[in-house]
């Protein structure tokens, strides 16, 4: 496979980045670098389609990591056109850096080589470091100062964690140890090792906003303008949690007990934290942070179950991968589709009050940003419904029957704070401005059609059980 082949998303992303930095330098126009990223976004989405099938460079093309990749690309799509109106002051940066971002996705997405995801894992965090800084006001500052020091302490974790697994396995590389050729350095009983297993337990945990690393994530989704938070909340914890899959359930797959514990645990308390803490809350934004942090939880329940079962039992491997599979799909339209909906409200601080009455006054985006949150509870003839019901049906078969009771009472609990969402949308009286913006409004009802098709698209969840193997590089 040669060098170009495999690197076809990256290099058009890479030329893309810098035309469309090269046209901010004559044009200042959102509209413009809005249109020019939607397209090299779209064209990225397919070019990623036609790399051939191969492994070399420290890059492995499978269906897999193209499935990932194409997901993580369409994160990115999915806020390229609702940004362009809230980024006034230099829209080039703004959308070179959207760009650039999607490289490293696509990368971390392609790679079973620690180094080579740290580098791009990083390089996508200094991305969003820069777009969650847009708005210029003082909470948009705020929340990216505490997003860029908890990213910088999770980084440090990282490094630690990828030094420390190299001293037990001598090797950076996760598909060596799968195949054996390091067995005779790999030992679950070094104390390194164990290191190694917590250090990026915490690190990517703050990534992936899972308890107790997650009280950025609250404030960030909060504090920055509602595209960038959708993207956060979408891309950058998908991106996370493909690297998650790879690592603990590749790279530790002869360590599975510790793992199965430690995520399993987390995993409980994640969801049940998350939940009963967004019952209180009376801010809409921080109430969809700690739907973030909950759904976290939910998703890692796809390591509870490989590690419990071992990758040897091939079935309930592959139904709680493709679960997980499926889940982050429908995770980037019903998460981001609900940020973007915040748009609606010419708001910074939006609480119930905000959004009352929005139902009488464009009763087609409420009843989509409705959908939205029904399909975030799991409500069925949602996407979100399918998601938790092979989720929840792949942790039953592992016959963690347990897990799946405590996860179904997590999910009923999200129910209220959903409902009450609904009952401000369409049974009060409006009290604020809401915005006229055809662009939004689309993105709204857009993302609730796709999340309703992926509802009764059932027949993609047999498709991903078949690739669901390739996590093994």
């Amino acid at each position: 496979m040669s060098l170009i082949s495999i690197f076809i998303p990256e290099i058009l992303l890479v030329i893309m980045g810098f035309i469309v930095l090269a046209v901010g330098m004559f044009i200042q126009s959102g509209k413009a670098s809005a249109a020019i990223s939607f397209i090299t976004l779209i064209a990225a989405l397919l070019s990623v389609f036609f790399i051939p099938y191969d492994s070399s460079y420290g890059i492995t093309v499978n269906k897999f990591s193209v499935y990932f990749s194409a997901v993580l690309i369409i994160s990115a799509l999915f806020i390229s056109l609702p940004m362009y109106r809230y980024v006034k002051k230099r829209p080039e940066v703004f959308y070179a850096s959207l760009i650039f971002s999607v490289i490293g996705m696509v990368i971390v997405a392609m790679t079973w080589n620690l180094v080579i995801a740290f580098v791009a894992f990083e390089s996508v965090s200094i991305m969003t470091y820069i777009m969650s800084a847009y708005g210029g006001k003082q909470r948009n500052l705020e929340a990216t100062i505490k997003y860029f020091f908890t990213g910088t302490i999770a980084t440090t974790f990282i490094i630690l964690g990828i030094g420390f697994y190299f001293f037990s396995v001598h090797t950076f590389s996760l598909s060596p140890v799968l195949n054996g050729s390091s067995i005779s350095y790999y030992s679950g009983t070094k104390p390194e090792f164990l290191l190694a297993l917590l250090f990026l337990l915490i690190g990517f945990g703050f990534k992936l906003a899972i308890f107790p690393m997650h009280q950025w994530a609250i404030d960030a989704y909060d504090g920055t303008e509602n595209g960038v938070s959708a993207y956060l909340s979408t891309g950058t914890k998908i991106m996370a949690f493909v690297l998650v899959l790879k690592i603990f359930l590749v790279g530790f797959q002869s360590f599975p007990t510790p793992v199965y514990y430690m995520f399993t645990i987390i995993a409980i308390i994640t969801m049940t934290y998350a939940n009963v803490a967004a019952l209180s809350q009376m801010n809409v934004k921080r109430l969809l942070a700690y739907s973030s942090v909950a759904q976290a939880g939910y998703m890692i329940l796809v390591i509870s179950v490989v590690s419990y079962v071992g990758l040897g039992s091939a079935r309930s491997v592959s139904l709680a991968i493709a679960a997980g599979m499926f889940y982050a799909l429908v995770y980037v339209f019903m998460k981001g589709g609900s940020f973007i909906a915040m748009n609606m409200v010419k708001e910074d601080n939006i609480t119930f009050e905000n959004i009352s009455g929005l139902g009488k006054k464009s009763p087609y985006v409420a009843a989509s940003f409705s959908i939205l949150l029904l399909s975030l509870a799991g409500i069925p003839l949602t996407g979100g419904f399918l998601a938790k019901y092979f989720l929840f049906l792949s942790v039953i078969d592992s016959g963690l029957w347990w897990l799946a009771i405590i996860a179904i009472i997590n999910s009923a609990i999200s129910v209220f704070y959903y409902m009450k969402v609904m009952r401000y949308l369409f049974w009060e009286e409006p009290k604020g401005e809401f915005s006229t913006d055809m662009g939004n409004k689309a993105a709204v009802i857009v993302s609730a059609a796709i999340v309703v098709f992926l509802g009764v698209f059932y027949v993609l969840f047999p498709v991903l059980v078949g690739i669901s193997s390739q996590i093994v590089g």
